[in-house]
Order: structure tokens, then sequence, then C-alpha cells
């Protein structure tokens, strides 16, 4: 089913299928969770733009996890520390 598709939608089908056995928005919330984790920010924002255009080979499960994810993610921990400059 995945074969022939951009890698994000690929990798996302592969997330989907570990994840649909839960109720839809406890999933959505745990792929975005693996997403923010795990996929570096050019992939996050490739999925994001894929989501954005509509593109039909994205499954609905992952657009609904789009949804919890935020462009450019910042840690807020990470904006307290004081920088070297």
């Amino acid at each position: 089913m995945s074969e022939g598709l951009p890698p994000v939608v690929r990798l996302g089908y592969d997330l989907v299928r570990n994840f649909e056995h839960l109720p839809p928005e406890k999933a959505a919330v745990e792929l975005a969770t693996h997403i923010r984790k795990f996929w570096e920010p050019r992939m996050r924002a490739d999925l994001l733009a894929r989501v954005r255009r509509g593109e039909p080979d994205v499954p609905p499960l992952l657009v609904l996890a789009t949804e919890h994810l935020v462009d450019d993610h910042v840690d807020r921990a990470e904006v307290k520390e004081p920088s070297g400059g």
C-alpha cells in the first residue's frame, strides 16, 4: 500500500499501523509524541506541508496527529537557559 510514497508518508503509515488499535484521539497524541521525539525537523516540516496541501496519500490518523504538532516546536526549558552571546 505504501510503495512509491514519499518517505515521510511511508513512515507515517508504519506508525499508524502501530497505534491504530487505540481510540483515534489517543492514537493521534501518541503519533504526535513519537514524531516530535524521533523525527528530525525537516521530516516534521515535510509532513506538515503535505497535510496543509491536502495530499490524499497521508492517512487520516496521521493528519489528525499533525493537529498536535507545531512548526519549529520550541523546548521552553531551553529558552530559559541564557545563551552564550
